[in-house]
């Protein structure tokens, strides 16, 4: 059972852990992304609103208020532009947002991943520290045992009358003082 629990942890151990210098840079890498979304995101809403004073979306404006463009485009068609040229810039804004949070999210699934990494590890290590117990006593112990076969088809088991309780060595106990 601990060997069937080693193979099945040790691969997955082993596929979490990453360098620490490796994970420090990705994490601050989403962190900074993370933030700079945040930034531009914000600055799109600004720019929306000084659209109008900024070199080529002011034409917007003055197209509007422009008596010989408006009949010459249609009033209609001036605003459609300018309802297409804001939308773009909230549809942006709303991108820039998600995108940020989406960041958030793997930096925060990452350092979940480092735990889980760790934990695993350290599982496995008292997984093997356990079988090394195990494997230790087994030596020291039922070597000196005698063999006892089992016939399951008939329920007996041969060896029995062979071997007498004293007649069985203890490591522990040199024999001298036995009855």
């Amino acid at each position: 059972m601990i060997n069937m629990q080693v193979e099945e942890l040790d691969p997955l151990a082993t596929s979490l852990r990453k360098p620490a210098a490796q994970r420090i840079l990705s994490s601050g890498g989403l962190l900074i992304l993370e933030i700079l979304c945040y930034l531009l995101g914000a600055g799109a809403i600004a720019f929306m609103v000084f659209m109008k004073k900024i070199y080529p979306f002011y034409l917007l404006s003055d197209l509007t208020y422009d008596q010989a463009s408006r009949s010459h485009y249609g009033l209609i068609n001036i605003a459609y532009l300018n309802v297409a040229v804001y939308g773009l810039v909230v549809f942006i804004c709303i991108l820039l947002y998600a995108l940020g949070i989406s960041l958030r999210r793997i930096r925060q699934k990452n350092n979940i991943l480092h735990m889980a990494g760790s934990t695993i590890k350290n599982v496995v290590g008292q997984i093997l520290n356990r079988k090394a117990s195990i494997e230790a006593i087994e030596q020291r112990h039922f070597i000196d045992l005698p063999e006892l076969h089992s016939n399951f088809a008939t329920g007996s088991i041969e060896g029995v009358g062979k071997a007498k309780t004293h007649e069985i060595p203890n490591p522990g106990f040199d024999g001298e003082d036995a009855p």
